[in-house]
């Protein structure tokens, strides 16, 4: 179900009301400005939740946020609509730069983005969350994501569009509703450009794509796992006293160079030479079926950080069968339902989906794998979290828990919700 809003011009492109982004030589990335956002609403920070809010302004029925005159219908499953405070906006000004001033001073890069946003409401139901929501309740809502992209595909002006969901005040998620958000724009973001630049990399030297070979090795060492576990509890049981003599072993993929590139600012994929060619043993997989699997990544930041990847090769969730889709539903509610599980609370999260971009580009096609990342940010327990400071903002990311224990922590939750035992 979509709903969709009428704007008009404005006159001029106005910094503190327009969006834009800003360009930062340092880092060589872009932030995105959305000065308007400050009027949006806040009603996130609520515990008990009942099923229906008279005062929510995403429940069936109710006005919405930004005026008397939008009303929700009263839907039964997914609701679409754009969203009454965008962080970009289709009917902005151009902004003329004078001459060459971007020439003139290159430490003060500025650029209009234009764009769509849009908002999914999950389900009608205001106490829901994924990790409560049925697979046949899920499906809707990647119906949802596809349409909405093949909507903004077809856009002139749209270049990439990112689905993602914040879950939790904590994460700055503004109404508890169950909800996502689409944010399509003209421009690549940057960090899915960043994404398609080492994909690119990686093909130019390896011939292959990057999570292809990555599905592969986490597949292998979780096989190695199992298979080494399985090896250590026969011993035990036949009254062998001794451990695994080894705690590291290497994962080579078929057919690779042991001795790629330079280094991570180079043009090529990141050398492997002088570094170890020895990986930490044990199974970072946390769940997988037929067409997903879902992981704690080798390299992930955030203590309980998880990547869904596609087994085959898909550029968008467009390009799923319905067989891969209700695995894709599968898959999102056995994860989601694990965190929950992990501190017994409704365990907030940024997930995002990272597709091919909208554009015409065969490359950005061709090297794009169907996968979403979940940013959870608890650390220890429901009430603490990690934060992302000193050494972390100023050096590079750091964490305590390594990915291996904490796939362990994951997969030793149970994907039976604990609501339901109360």
């Amino acid at each position: 179900m979509h709903s969709n809003l009428n704007m008009t011009l404005p006159q001029s492109f106005d910094f503190n009301h327009h969006s834009h982004r800003r360009f930062n030589p340092l880092t060589h990335s872009w932030v995105l400005c959305s000065p308007h956002r400050t009027q949006r609403p806040w009603q996130g920070n609520l515990t008990k939740r009942p099923s229906y809010d008279p005062d929510c302004y995403l429940c069936p029925t109710n006005t919405r946020a930004n005026g008397a005159h939008l009303q929700n219908p009263d839907y039964n499953h997914t609701f679409v609509f754009e969203n009454d405070f965008p962080a970009v906006q289709q009917n902005q000004p151009v902004l003329v730069l004078a001459g060459d001033s971007q020439d003139t001073n290159p430490l003060l890069q500025v650029e209009s983005v234009r764009g769509q946003c849009h908002v999914i409401c999950f389900s009608p139901q205001h106490d829901k969350t994924l990790a409560d929501m049925t697979e046949s309740e899920i499906v809707p809502v990647i119906d949802a994501w596809i349409s909405t992209y093949k909507a903004m595909e077809k856009q002139d002006h749209i270049n990439h569009v990112q689905i993602f969901e914040n879950k939790g005040a904590i994460m700055g998620c503004s109404n508890p509703h169950p909800h996502g958000q689409v944010w399509s724009t003209e421009d690549i973001p940057q960090e899915t450009a960043v994404e398609l630049e080492n994909m690119a990399k990686y093909r130019q030297r390896y011939k292959r794509c990057m999570l292809c070979d990555y599905v592969k090795t986490e597949t292998d060492a979780d096989r190695k796992a199992k298979a080494d576990g399985s090896a250590l509890l026969s011993s035990m049981e036949n009254g062998v006293n001794k451990a695994c003599s080894s705690s590291l072993h290497s994962v080579p993929l078929a057919g690779s160079d042991p001795t790629p590139p330079t280094t991570p600012t180079s043009n090529t994929f990141p050398s492997t030479a002088m570094k170890s060619r020895v990986t930490p043993d044990g199974s970072r997989i946390v769940c997988e079926n037929a067409s997903f699997i879902c992981l704690v990544p080798f390299w992930a930041t955030w203590p309980f950080e998880t990547m869904v990847l596609s087994r085959a090769h898909l550029a968008r969730l467009s390009d799923m069968t319905e067989f891969q889709k209700q695995d894709l539903a599968n898959i999102l509610r056995r994860i989601t339902c694990r965190y929950d599980n992990l501190f017994r609370c409704s365990f907030p999260y940024s997930m995002g989906v990272h597709q091919s971009p909208t554009n015409e580009n065969a490359s950005h096609q061709e090297l794009s794998h169907l996968h979403l990342h979940f940013y959870p940010p608890l650390l220890r327990s429901a009430t603490v979290k990690k934060f992302l400071v000193g050494f972390e903002l100023l050096g590079q990311s750091q964490r305590d828990l390594t990915p291996e224990q904490a796939a362990k922590r994951l997969t030793d939750c149970s994907e039976i919700h604990y609501k339901s035992g109360v």
